[in-house]
């Protein structure tokens, strides 16, 4: 695998998720590379990140304080309902993520004239698979933890992402290894 010094950045949003529905991840499709025609290039994810695009008060914030979660996962393919989901066994699974907001009326904090909802980050991390390879498709889902009676009333959130990749030239033999890899095989069949 050799880098050809070319680089790619992907931006966008998930569509509006509702809290309650965690295990509903519905994958979004960043990247569908088509690349028939020369199979000894790819791309390979350098980072990624995410953050949720509503403010305080448009989470609700105006009403009671809450916390909430967001895990994030990017993939080759589409896990959707799987228990695989989330999951570092799972060789379509390239990039994991959490977030942690916390929101409330800034009022009851000292930070300083602020009067309104706020949104903060707790807590982001993000995690890559060293050999991520990217072939046909590039995926992202997501799903809310922590769920109380609060943020289950709320409309939902949406999710923003910015993804860096690089391209990178691979042998006809990576290329099969890295197609076989990034899409989910049945044994069943």
């Amino acid at each position: 695998m050799k880098k050809t010094g070319k680089t790619l950045t992907l931006s966008g949003q998930m569509p509006k998720r509702p809290f309650p529905f965690q295990l509903s991840r519905e994958p979004h499709t960043v990247l569908e590379y088509a690349n028939v025609l020369d199979i000894n290039r790819a791309w390979k994810v350098k980072k990624f990140s995410t953050w949720i695009q509503e403010t305080g008060i448009e989470l609700g914030a105006y009403s009671n304080p809450f916390t909430f979660g967001i895990d994030v996962q990017l993939s080759t393919d589409e896990i959707p309902f799987t228990k695989d989901w989330n999951n570092a066994g799972d060789n379509r699974a390239i990039g994991w993520g959490t977030l942690s907001y916390d929101v409330e009326d800034s009022s009851s904090k000292n930070v300083g004239n602020f009067s309104s909802a706020q949104r903060r980050l707790m807590y982001s991390e993000y995690w890559l698979h060293p050999d991520n390879i990217i072939q046909n498709k590039l995926t992202i889902s997501a799903q809310s933890t922590g769920g109380n009676p609060t943020v289950e009333g709320l409309t939902g959130y949406t999710l923003n992402y910015i993804i860096e990749l690089e391209e990178v030239e691979i042998s006809p033999a990576e290329s099969i290894v890295f197609n076989i890899k990034g899409q989910g095989q049945s044994l069943d069949s």
